[in-house]
């Protein structure tokens, strides 16, 4: 009965191993990310940046980096890297924007993990702001193509 993991739905948004990724619906913050278009099947990760722009002024704390994560076939194949607890204070004005480091695990998410075997891939971001109004939802971008060679 092993199929039954991949029969299960996803929740847009959910990042979740080997499960279906929806986009979810836009949020109050856009994300536009720079990535490399390729990158070496030797490396374990790779590095962008996430433009993080705001529709309406916004204050609050988030963390240093965006998550990002890869995306192969609709399915998840990496998760976001651990990023230390620390927030980092945020305000911007309507239609100003920041931008902030996004890396990228380039290792399988599944039990045996490795390396991650040469093909196209997407990326896809997620910034969680923790609006000083309490109304925080997390926003996504993507996706950006990358070629694992």
């Amino acid at each position: 009965m092993g199929s039954e993991e991949t029969t299960v739905a996803s929740q847009a948004g959910e990042v979740v191993c080997g499960r279906p990724f929806q986009l979810p619906t836009a949020s109050g913050l856009r994300l536009t990310g720079k990535f490399p278009e390729s990158v070496s099947a030797d490396r374990q990760m790779v590095r962008g940046t996430v433009e993080v722009t705001a529709a309406k002024a916004v204050r609050g704390v988030a963390a240093q980096n965006a998550e990002a994560f890869l995306v192969r076939e609709g399915r998840v194949v990496t998760t976001p890297l651990p990023q230390d607890a620390m927030g980092v204070q945020w305000t911007l004005a309507a239609g100003e924007s920041k931008s902030v480091p996004a890396p990228a695990s380039l290792v399988s998410c599944e039990k045996n993990g490795g390396a991650l075997p040469a093909g196209d891939y997407e990326i896809y971001a997620r910034f969680v702001l923790a609006a000083d109004d309490g109304k925080s939802a997390p926003a996504y971008g993507g996706p950006w193509p990358l070629r694992v060679e």
